[in-house]
């Protein structure tokens, strides 16, 4: 006589048991390779070599700005505003030609920008809506406090008002961006590519 539980009575209890693991395990695996679309407007949209995309190929109909300024790519990321303010903030106080006194900038800051994106780390270009661009390199990154900015003195920054981002940081008295833009404040920001 043998006590215990026949383990063959037991198979149908394993086998959707597994059933139910192995279906979570799918389903968590895939809600985390998903990465959401922007709910609202898209006021940034990264391309290259980044690890993370919420969005498709250029559609030069619908993306007639970026088209219009000879963008192209297979896929990119996409942020909106709340996007964008889920990231760590950071602010900067700087005085600009086009605003004409000291004025505070919030906005996330671009390392961790670059870093929800997975991107690798290379030459960045920024573009502007009237195609004004510049540049920084990995280096630039981590060694000052780039943000782009939403607002200025607690106020958005709007299309026509230096927006929709404005990428700027904290300068050196007597510091000028490069001849070649490299470290330029771009203003009007809306797309941003990593790699050459």
């Amino acid at each position: 006589m043998t006590f215990g539980l026949d383990p063959f009575a037991l198979h149908p209890m394993r086998v959707f048991l597994v059933a139910v693991i192995a279906a979570l395990c799918a389903w968590s695996a895939s809600a985390v390779a998903e990465e959401p679309a922007p709910k609202e407007m898209v006021l940034l949209t990264v391309s290259g070599l980044v690890g993370e995309s919420n969005r498709g190929p250029l559609d030069a109909n619908k993306d007639s700005l970026l088209a219009a300024q000879k963008i192209d790519f297979p896929k990119a990321f996409a942020f909106d505003r709340a996007m964008l303010l889920a990231l760590p903030q950071g602010t900067v106080t700087a005085t600009t030609k086009e605003l004409g006194a000291p004025v505070t900038f919030k906005g996330p800051l671009l390392r961790e920008v670059l870093g929800r994106i997975e991107a690798a780390k290379t030459k960045i270009s920024f573009i502007a809506i009237n195609g004004f661009s510049g540049w920084l390199m990995p280096e630039d990154v981590d060694g000052s406090d780039w943000i782009l900015a939403l607002e200025a003195d607690g106020k958005p920054l709007g299309i026509g008002q230096q927006g929709p981002l404005w990428l700027i940081n904290t300068r050196a008295p007597g510091q000028k961006p490069g001849a070649d833009g490299r470290g330029r404040w771009v203003w009007g920001l809306f797309y941003m590519r990593v790699g050459a």
